[in-house]
């Protein structure tokens, strides 16, 4: 039997104000600030707006990857997800507070299918199946070109549209504050969701499938089921994601979208942040994304993205719980 003491340690929350939690809370606060204290450089904002996107790919992901799978394959709901919003939005001029849940939705029908046919696979096999599982969507969006355009891709895609709330009039088109504010709202509000998950019933459910399968289905777990259904959730909000970045970014093709980029980021930041953590893998990306596009990419334009590699091979070396896990552990 899991305690509740022992499951809220493990997942990165414990009862009353521990020093891992007054630096979420500072944390928290200093993004909830950023604009202000850097109204006059938008190039920090677009580069924050671009992690807090990678945040949520990384928090998706982990609702799958809490059962023990890791998947190659995200970039099929971030592709499919991008796609769904920009044709939906172009070719009917739906509006975009429409589009982009209704790109979640496809993405999790994709999700449908992928679990039909590789949640019976476990390890190495699951991974392999979930990326070579990119290949269908990409190969359909490069070679429909009446609908899709092809390789050459979607350009000038509507951005986010104006909001009136009473006397406030809110820009998402021009203004970089807001494109940045309405990111870290999804952020939060998926930061809140995986909490939830991490800690109901469908968490301990996940773990126990993840920690010993065998056992967790002598007692009455549906093993299967429950990690179609973690596939879902996680391929839903990755899709919504993808959707939110063809909107800000206003151009995507099959090569960009669908490519393993978009399916290796949120392992890496998972794994480097922690695994098993609720925050470990947002906070992995909020940091290790602008250290790229702030040091490295200057430094090395042609091969920056070495730092990911690297990242990742000094944490599965020296951090194999990720910098946030272990930090609960010496915490705690």
């Amino acid at each position: 039997m899991i305690h509740s003491t022992t499951k809220n340690s493990r997942y990165g929350f414990n009862k009353g104000l521990t020093p891992d939690k007054v630096s979420l809370l500072i944390g928290l606060f200093l993004l909830l600030l950023l604009p202000l204290l850097a109204r006059h450089n938008d190039y920090i904002l677009q580069v924050f707006t671009h992690a807090l996107l990678l945040a949520t790919l990384a928090l998706a992901w982990n609702i799958l990857g809490l059962s023990g799978s890791i998947s190659l394959g995200h970039a099929a709901f971030f592709g499919s997800g991008a796609y769904a919003s920009a044709l939906l939005s172009l070719n009917l001029g739906l509006s975009l507070w429409i589009t982009i849940p209704l790109a979640g939705f496809i993405a999790t029908g994709l999700g449908f299918i992928m679990g039909l046919i590789c949640m019976r696979l476990r390890g190495a096999y699951f991974a392999l199946a979930t990326l070579a599982f990119i290949e269908i969507p990409r190969v359909i969006t490069d070679n429909w070109d009446e609908v899709t355009r092809g390789s050459l891709g979607l350009v000038g895609l509507p951005g986010f549209p104006s909001l009136n709330l009473g006397p406030w009039h809110i820009d998402f088109y021009s203004s970089f504050t807001a494109s940045y504010y309405i990111v870290f709202i999804y952020f939060l509000l998926l930061l809140g969701v995986v909490g939830f998950i991490f800690r109901s019933n469908l968490g301990l459910a996940l773990q126990a499938i993840r920690e010993e399968e065998i056992a967790s289905q002598a007692v009455g777990i549906h093993a299967d089921s429950l990690r179609l259904f973690s596939m879902l959730l996680s391929a839903f909000f990755t899709g919504i994601s993808g959707a939110c970045y063809a909107h800000l970014v206003r151009y995507i093709n099959p090569g960009l979208v669908y490519g393993l980029h978009f399916s290796a980021i949120p392992m890496i930041f998972a794994i480097c942040g922690g695994r098993f953590t609720i925050i470990g893998p947002a906070l992995a990306a909020l940091i290790i994304y602008p250290l790229d596009q702030f040091i490295f990419h200057p430094l090395i334009p042609a091969g920056h993205e070495f730092l990911y590699g690297v990242v990742l091979i000094l944490a599965v070396l020296f951090l194999p719980a990720g910098f946030w896990g272990n930090l609960r552990r010496t915490t705690s």
